[in-house]
């Protein structure tokens, strides 16, 4: 079990610090990217050495984010020293990839929203109430002392605008808005992130167009899914807004996203309108929130799907 604690508390433990990694999620998204890089800055501003790690590909969408060349993705037999590991946006050590075999840190911390949250780490701050990670990242740097420049405003813009669903989703508060107001005021430009996140390349629109034949319906038309092979898969296509699709079909309760990513190993992203998919992920080892979850299945293709429609249809009865 983690030690949960305050804002206050977990500056204290990055300024004690000197050198410290950072590492976003596998599927890294807008919010553990955005939120991840905004900390460097405001860690590299207090005189810190900053090492920030994914053990994934970076999509190309998110190439316009001030200072994403600065990830590193750890081989395996890498060993690295830091005063201190934090995990961002991450909400069991599994989602965190290779990182906790790779560095050696007398400190893990984590930072996350994920009311799925399985506390992991020595110390954790968890706000479930935020929603995203980018919330929590602009009010630690605050308590940090350090002001928010237009780099780490367009880094925690990007974070907000991915988990709140470009600000149409349930989870957009009003803080969410006075937070990025307060952004806007800095001088990040909306139009400029929005283009940047939703103009697609010509590889994503053809792989959409295969993927849209694999939409299949199960439960009377409550679970809908889409599929990616091994052969299909891309690493370099940008995939995360797929599952938008069968999610707006009327009557689907469930949709979901296998994504076949090596021979024995499928990723898979959930949506629901009222089940709870958090559950169903972290029975799988996974995680998320209430309404958008995902988790790793040890298995191919077929099996993962076989395996993680039985345990959705059994919530659904």
């Amino acid at each position: 079990m983690s030690k949960h604690c305050s804002l206050q508390e977990t500056a204290a433990l990055l300024q004690a610090a000197n050198k410290i990694v950072l590492c976003s999620h596998v599927s890294p998204d807008g919010d553990t990217l955005g939120s991840a890089l905004s900390l460097m800055k405001a860690l590299q501003k207090l005189g810190k050495d900053v090492i920030v790690t994914v053990d994934d590909e970076i999509s190309k969408v998110y190439k316009f984010l001030p200072g994403i060349e600065s990830f590193v993705r750890f081989q395996n037999d890498e060993r690295i020293a830091a005063d201190l590991l934090v995990v961002i946006d991450a909400s069991s050590l599994d989602r965190a990839g290779n990182v906790s075999q790779c560095v050696s840190a007398p400190k893990t911390l984590n930072i996350d929203h994920h009311i799925s949250n399985t506390e992991y780490a020595d110390y954790l701050y968890l706000d479930t109430a935020a929603a995203a990670t980018g919330e929590i990242m602009y009010e630690l740097i605050d308590t940090l002392g350090v002001e928010v420049d237009l780099e780490m405003a367009t880094c925690i813009y990007t974070a907000l605008y991915t988990d709140c669903g470009s600000f149409k989703y349930s989870n957009t508060m009003p803080k969410t808005m006075r937070i990025a107001a307060a952004l806007l005021e800095i001088g990040v430009k909306p139009n400029e992130i929005s283009d940047s996140m939703e103009i697609k390349p010509r590889s994503n629109i053809e792989m959409l167009t295969k993927v849209l034949e694999t939409l299949t319906f199960d439960a009377d038309g409550k679970i809908a899914y889409i599929s990616i092979n091994n052969e299909m898969y891309d690493k370099d296509v940008d995939t995360d807004t797929f599952i938008s699709y069968p999610r707006y079909i009327e009557g689907v309760e469930v949709a979901i996203m296998f994504k076949a990513v090596e021979k024995a190993v499928t990723r898979v992203s959930m949506r629901s309108r009222n089940l709870d998919v958090s559950e169903i992920a972290i029975t799988f080892g996974g995680g998320g929130h209430l309404r958008a979850a995902g988790c790793t299945i040890e298995a191919a293709l077929p099996e993962a799907q076989q395996q993680l429609l039985k345990a959705l249809k059994e919530k659904l009865v």
